[in-house]
């Protein structure tokens, strides 16, 4: 089995992290539809483990939401349109503050920040024409990471910590259609991408703020529309 790929996750993250990236890819993708009941052995078997691992993965994504647990195991909550839209204006709030706080930074820091910005959309559009969703996702997660953490914000970096695995699966399953339906779509991602690093290069925090807005609110109506939630 493919583990969902993370270039900002150690490679000794625990079996029970690994599991619930896959049952959560499934639940964001409505593989695991709302209402379904998990079994604990079920998923021993399938992922070759003990129930120990399991039960990790469980209680992780039960603290994300989207399952309840019950007894050996745990029923599907899933994503409806009211957690994309929660979720949204969570990274809203969160990457809003983070890019105004960096293009308000010293020239010099904005600037590496800025060349190792590029280099993860250069790796993105590389992601693209090989059809790697799996890759893509893990880099465009890793670039908009990379500004909250360059934010130099504790309560910010805790707060993204919180959905930061969600935001992970919701855009591989995104990237996985998009490129399925047309690779070609995703040119406007990968600009809008281009755009933010050229608003923190030249510090303008108006042009940032617009730019941050309308990349995140056009990713938000994909994911509405590719989930049928719109």
């Amino acid at each position: 089995m493919l583990w969902l790929a993370d270039v900002t996750i150690s490679s000794f993250a625990t079996l029970g992290a690994k599991i619930a990236d896959q049952l959560r890819c499934r639940i964001v993708s409505g593989t695991l539809a709302k209402g379904e009941v998990i079994s604990e052995n079920q998923l021993a078997r399938e992922f070759g483990t003990s129930r120990s691992p399991v039960r990790e993965a469980l209680r992780e994504l039960a603290h994300e939401g989207v399952i309840e647990l019950a007894r050996m195991g745990a029923v599907v909550k899933g994503l409806d349109a009211n957690d994309v839209q929660e979720l949204y204006d969570v990274r809203f709030l969160i990457e809003r503050f983070a890019f105004i706080r960096v293009a308000a930074q010293l020239v010099d820091v904005r600037s590496a920040l800025c060349i190792d910005l590029t280099q993860m959309i250069d790796k993105m559009e590389l992601s693209v024409r090989h059809g790697n969703h799996v890759e893509f996702a893990a880099w465009d997660l890793r670039f908009h990471e990379s500004v909250v953490q360059a934010a130099g914000h504790k309560r910010l970096w805790h707060m993204w910590g919180e959905i930061r695995e969600i935001v992970h699966a919701t855009l591989a399953v995104v990237t996985e259609r998009r490129l399925e339906r047309c690779p070609e779509d995703m040119s406007g991602s990968l600009q809008q991408h281009r755009d933010l690093v050229k608003a923190l290069s030249i510090g303008d925090t108006g042009f940032v703020q617009d730019v941050v807005q309308k990349h995140l609110e056009e990713t938000k109506s994909l994911v509405e529309t590719l989930f049928g939630l719109s």
